[in-house]
């Protein structure tokens, strides 16, 4: 039966439809068997663990304890949580609370000598809350039960002897419900439980365990012990209306996942919740039952992991804890608000819809106000129309309702917002590896709970980021002796700017008609592509149209991660998934004309010896087309790249080549396996460099010190070096320096004559101080548009040594003297020189050794989003976003237009070299700029081998 068979069925099974109604579709899936219906409805009722009486299961089991019976045993054999949705009917028919059936649970478990790592995460959070019992009491368990001789005894009851007798639940909530639970007629015996307790019993039982009451009305000692002795048990209310509210994740287990409904279910809602949003809203954006919904929420605020904000007061609201008596007034017993005060803990108050939009002050902007200040001023008298400086904010009331028409505010707290349910914001999209280093830099403990969060949950809000960068001020990189650990420090660092740069600053909703909007600021979520790839696309599409006005990737996303593909809201990330693939550093080779060779393997190939292209490299750039590129030496590609391709095509590309050394004992070719060659600290031997984009204008004077023109040639720089191998060359010594100083007369006459005209850069002048005028990187901006977006380019250097033989130098030489000027006045030197030239050329010509020195600039790829990985970099493409505009509302439907139109010429691309990926291709109307193009995870896979060498594209 395939997938959606399934879902045919189980829709069904919900609606309650009976056999007879079935559909002769459905029938026939089902081989038109009433038995099978009845096998596959039981199945799926105790899977999902529906309840009897509201479900189709009713009509084919009859014996409701039965049922139950049976969804407790299949979901303890599969360590599967709680089912607190029907805790109303497991607790009072089969007296299973969530101590009895975790203790049964951990039982089995130890019992069976399974890992702690078996248990699953929401599970694990669960037995900690009720057993006590986590990874470290978990191994101390196991190593004293091994320690124990069980000759005559049972191992569950050696076991059950280590384990804790009562429920160990303690964080129990004020407005939580308190239900009856399964009558014990020996515990409720006068004298065996104190008054305050039997009170508690006796009015749960007047009220008929239907609705129960709330936990805050009964004194808290007295609630806590009767819910470790399980005559009561404890309901979580979540109403249609209620918001939610998730902290940073602590306590969190990260174990495995198991996989089943509502662990998937969990995971859904934890990425798409948001305090703004009710939960019958939410239900309607993932188009989920709302009573599921409210089963996960209600589990979050159980667990601890979620805040209900729209709370009833603990307190009134003209009464603080400070004024003597403080539960006079109140409903609540007086225990509670006790409770609260001892522990430190903020005393709950009710989330008030403030429509004035107080303005205050964000801590962690305060403390770069002044420095950026002075920085912001200059900025912001480009762009007037779209930019506003912190100083704005501190300027009077009115004078913020002048500034309509600005898109960028800074410095100021998104609380106000908290009643604006409508009011999007910017999503910075992430991947795992962000969350790695945060948990195993060793950072600090406080960025753990944080990287827990952004893994598990996959999203970090707004509230929560004041807090983070707390932590992440207290990084100091000069901390770090070891140069990894440094390098994730550096991360964290540009992290923090960034999420300063973002947050709290653009105004891209364009409402700025309304006087009291006029403050209102975007505010800044940190979003998981991981967890958010793991919604259905329709599901994704909604959550993001709904929450967020633009989407900013991280670069470079890691290869084995989909990126987050949105047309609505605009995406400054790759457009499709093909963008983020081998086939688009292909495409920009190709329509570049220039590039490293490189050859695209379709899965499956077999290579039997290295290709031509790559005899002169030392390391080549293998793609493959679901992991990130790595570097392989040429001695080691045969193996690799063949083991590759058992499973994925691969791009190979050409990295770094042969050496030569210009000294004389040291002539012969580097090994290929030496790496000590390619990664150099000094300027002149970096291999790869990073431009961010768009460039600047170099044809407009930006106030730049000096201005570069640059000539594009089909020939690469070459420097010629010559070296003999005879010690004894003291004449050769002298008539280089006679050159030399001739040379120098020349170029101070040239440079006199040219000293009205533009600087022209050869390839081998350029550095990492001027190659961003490199025109390889105008012409790749035009080609694809990237004046609109932002990133960065990446060039590899490639330095290439070419042998010549001795005709070649005879022909350098020529060359070289002809330069010479002035012999009028070093003739009788010149013969004397020349005369012991021919001489020594004569006895040493076999021992001349020459190489010639080829440096060229090829692009490597160009990466959508902002840089991570370089402090420097990641300034840069901060500042172009705010120097170009580019989160102005006109740029954003500018930039969705050439995404849209990159991402279909790219498709075409692809169609062109393998069987067309999208049939209908042809027929996308390129305006649409809001509709999404049929771009799929499942990346298309070559069929034939492609090669590109020196510029061209051969098929």
């Amino acid at each position: 039966m395939d997938q959606s068979s399934e879902k045919e069925l189980e829709k069904y099974i919900n609606n309650r439809v009976q056999w007879d109604s079935l559909p002769s579709h459905a029938k026939s899936i089902l081989d038109q068997s009433h038995v099978k219906y009845k096998q596959y409805c039981l199945k799926y009722s105790i899977k999902h663990q529906l309840r009897w009486d509201t479900n189709l299961i009713s009509s084919f089991v009859t014996d409701e304890r039965l049922y139950y019976q049976e969804i407790v045993r299949l979901s303890v054999a599969n360590l599967v949580l709680y089912p607190y949705h029907i805790q109303d009917k497991l607790v009072p028919m089969l007296n299973v609370t969530p101590f009895k059936y975790y203790l049964i649970m951990m039982i089995e478990t130890m019992t069976n000598s399974k890992s702690y790592d078996e248990i699953p995460n929401f599970t694990a959070v669960d037995c900690i809350r009720v057993l006590g019992i986590g990874r470290n009491q978990f191994i101390d368990l196991m190593n004293k039960f091994r320690s124990k001789g069980f000759l005559f005894k049972k191992k569950k009851d050696v076991i059950r002897g280590l384990l804790p007798t009562k429920s160990l639940e303690k964080n129990i909530e004020y407005w939580w419900i308190l239900r009856y639970g399964y009558p014990n007629q020996d515990e409720e015996r006068q004298g065996s439980l104190p008054a305050s307790e039997l009170e508690v019993l006796d009015d749960l039982k007047r009220s008929n365990g239907i609705n129960g009451k709330q936990a805050g009305i009964y004194c808290r000692e007295s609630v806590i012990s009767l819910i470790s002795k399980g005559l009561v048990y404890i309901d979580v209310p979540i109403q249609n209306q209620d918001t939610i509210s998730v902290p940073p994740l602590e306590g969190f287990v990260m174990n495995r996942v198991l996989g089943d409904y509502f662990e998937n279910l969990l995971y859904k809602i934890f990425v798409s919740i948001d305090e703004r949003t009710t939960i019958q809203k939410l239900s309607e954006v993932l188009q989920i039952n709302v009573e599921l919904v409210k089963q996960a929420c209600s589990l979050y605020c159980r667990l601890g992991f979620a805040k209900k904000k729209n709370l009833e007061p603990l307190l009134p609201l003209t009464q603080s804890p400070a004024e003597g008596d403080t539960h006079s007034n109140s409903k609540w017993h007086h225990s509670w608000i006790t409770y609260y005060q001892e522990n430190e803990t903020i005393i709950p108050q009710p989330i008030l819809n403030n429509n004035n939009n107080n303005n205050t002050i964000d801590d962690d902007n305060n403390n770069n106000n002044n420095n950026n200040n002075n920085n912001n001023n200059n900025n912001n008298n480009n762009n007037n129309t779209n930019i506003t400086s912190s100083n704005t904010i501190n300027n009077s009331l009115s004078t913020l309702e002048n500034t309509n028409n600005d898109n960028i505010v800074e410095g100021v707290d998104e609380s106000f917002n908290n009643g604006n349910e409508e009011q999007k914001r910017i999503g910075f999209v992430f991947d795992s590896s962000i969350t790695a280093f945060l948990m195993m830099g060793n950072l600090g403990y406080g960025l753990k709970n944080h990287a827990v969060t952004m893994f598990e949950r996959g999203k970090l809000s707004n509230e929560a980021l004041a807090d983070f960068l707390q932590e992440l001020d207290k990084i100091d990189v000069e901390e770090f002796v070891d140069s990894e650990a440094k390098l994730y420090a550096t991360n964290a660092i540009s992290l923090r700017d960034t999420i300063r740069h973002l947050k709290n600053k653009y105004r891209i909703d364009g409402n700025s008609n309304n006087n009291n909007n006029s403050g209102n600021l975007q505010g800044l979520d940190l979003i998981s592509c991981e967890r958010m790839n793991q919604l259905d696309e329709t599901t994704r599409i909604r959550v993001l149209k709904k929450n967020y006005s633009v989407l900013i990737s991280m670069a470079p996303l890691s290869i084995e991660y989909c990126p987050v593909i949105s047309s609505v809201p605009p995406n400054f990330g790759p457009a499709v998934y093909e963008i983020h693939s081998f086939w688009f550093r292909i495409y920009l080779y190709s329509m570049v004309g220039k590039g490293p060779n490189s050859i695209l393997l379709p899965k499956g190939t077999r290579l039997k010896k290295i290709p031509t292209i790559f005899k002169d490299c030392e390391k080549i750039l293998v793609c493959p087309i679901d992991h990130d590129p790595t570097t392989v030496n040429l001695s080691q590609l045969l193996p690799s790249v063949n083991e590759t391709l058992l499973s994925s095509p691969v791009l190979l590309s050409a990295y770094t080549f042969i050496k030569y050394d210009t000294q004389p004992k040291l002539s012969k070719l580097m090994s290929h396996s030496r790496s000590n060659s390619i990664v150099s600290s000094s300027k002149d031997n970096q291999l790869l460099f990073h431009i961010p984009f768009p460039l600047d204008d170099l044809s407009a004077d930006n106030g730049s010190p000096k201005k570069y023109t640059n000539i594009i040639t089909n020939t690469p720089t070459t420097t010629t070096n010559t070296t003999n191998l005879n010690k004894n060359n003291n004449n050769n010594n002298n008539n280089n320096n006679n050159n030399n100083n001739n040379n120098n007369n020349n170029n101070n006459n040239n440079n006199n004559n040219n000293n009205n005209n533009n600087t022209i850069i050869s390839e081998d002048q350029y550095n990492s101080d001027n190659i961003h005028t490199h025109p390889i990187l105008y012409k790749i901006q035009s080609t694809f548009n990237l004046k609109n977006s932002f990133g960065y380019i990446t060039l590899l250097k490639k330095e290439t040594h070419i042998l010549l033989n001795n005709n070649n130098n005879n022909n350098i030489n020529k060359n070289n003297n002809n330069n010479i000027k002035n012999k009028n006045n070093n003739n009788n030197n010149n013969n004397n020189n020349n005369n012991n030239n021919n001489n020594n050329n004569n006895n040493n010509n076999n021992n001349l050794i020459t190489h010639q020195k080829v440096i060229e600039y090829l692009p490597l790829n160009v990466y959508y989003g902002i840089p991570i990985f370089d402090d420097k970099l990641n300034r840069e493409v901060c500042e172009k976003i705010d120097k170009f505009n580019l989160l102005s509302k006109e740029n954003l439907n500018r930039h969705s237009m050439d995404s849209r139109n990159l991402s279909l010429n790219l498709f075409n691309f692809i169609s062109s070299t393998c069987p067309p990926i999208h049939p209908d291709l042809d027929s996308i109307d390129t305006t649409k700029i809001n509709s999404n193009l049929p771009s799929v995870q499942n990346i298309p896979f070559p069929t034939q081998i492609i090669t590109f060498v020196n510029g061209n594209l051969d098929l």
